[in-house]
């Protein structure tokens, strides 16, 4: 029994209304149609359902095609892929636990804190200055030999406790993040070669407007490694995501690290380049090397052993 038209007609418009745009996006015209779009609105597309994100891929091509980039696209794609580890089997560290990390004491009564908070984000405090010991804090060390670091990924806040941190900043230092060799002083402090933490500028120059600076730090015995270098200013109780990356190429003088801070709210960011010595991995250590509050959040290492492509470590005869 045929159906009445007026029910043909809702069946036809039901079975066009949610599919018109599916059809267009996947259509002849989906090429004029990037061509009008903005980014913002094409990236926003497969949102809309699975059947969207689908076609993803499909339309980045299409609008690398259009602009001529297709290469350095495919490029960059590879790159963030082969920066997971894929090929080498790299193995990770997920930081993101308090239980993963092992509890270090300070050297003598400096007095500090290691908890988890409700979020999950670790935090770390130390009540009380003492410049000049390095320890306290969380620590994990690695099982193997030959381990190079590949890539670090975490995101961190601070808060600086004392008010007279701007005098010394050179003694100061909050969040920080180091990569040891070992660990000296009957394992109560790391070998840090290299790291990442947050120091005062110096009052005696900016009187009125004392900022932080966030600060790639590499020791060496000589000037090519030794000193921070500074990346980015940051401010007390903002959150930063830092990613950092370990070039060992063979072909290189040096280690490269490729390391890069961004704010939550994307209005800073700071990236910069830095030569660091190749000894072999062995611990993360986070802390704060004076009085302060920090806490950590998704902390991830990626590390695997030393592979022929890689240069030799500090002290050793290269091939």
């Amino acid at each position: 029994m045929e159906q009445p038209l007026e029910k043909r007609t809702a069946v036809a418009a039901a079975g066009t209304s949610s599919t018109d745009l599916l059809r267009l996006w996947q259509g002849d015209l989906v090429e004029p149609l990037l061509a009008l779009l903005p980014l913002k609105a094409i990236a926003t597309v497969p949102m809309v359902s699975r059947r969207f994100r689908d076609q993803q891929w499909r339309t980045m091509t299409l609008i690398a095609r259009q602009c001529g980039t297709i290469c350095t696209s495919t490029s960059s794609f590879l790159d963030a892929v082969r920066w997971t580890g894929r090929d080498e089997r790299w193995s990770r560290f997920d930081g993101s636990n308090f239980e993963a990390w092992e509890t270090l004491a300070r050297n003598e009564d400096a007095g500090f804190n290691c908890s988890r908070e409700g979020n999950g984000r670790l935090r770390i405090e130390t009540y009380r200055s003492d410049s000049g010991h390095h320890g306290g804090g969380l620590v994990k060390r690695f099982d193997g030999e030959n381990l190079c670091v590949r890539r670090i990924t975490y995101s961190f806040s601070f808060d600086s406790t004392n008010p007279h941190s701007h005098v010394e900043p050179q003694v100061e230092g909050f969040a920080v993040l180091s990569i040891s060799g070992g660990l000296i002083d009957n394992g109560n402090e790391p070998d840090a070669f290299m790291g990442l933490l947050v120091e005062p500028s110096d009052s005696d120059r900016h009187l009125d407007t004392p900022w932080f600076e966030f600060q790639w730090f590499a020791m060496g015995i000589n000037e090519v490694f030794s000193g921070p270098k500074n990346m980015i200013t940051v401010e007390p109780g903002a959150t930063y995501t830092v990613d950092a990356k370990f070039d060992w190429d063979r072909r290189l003088r040096y280690g490269w690290a490729d390391v890069s801070v961004t704010s939550a709210t994307n209005l800073n960011f700071g990236r910069g380049r830095f030569k660091f010595r190749r000894k072999p991995l062995t611990a993360i250590h986070l802390y704060n090397y004076t009085q302060s509050i920090s806490t950590f959040d998704s902390v991830n290492v990626m590390y695997s052993p030393r592979t022929s492509r890689d240069g030799a470590f500090e002290g050793e005869d290269s091939e």
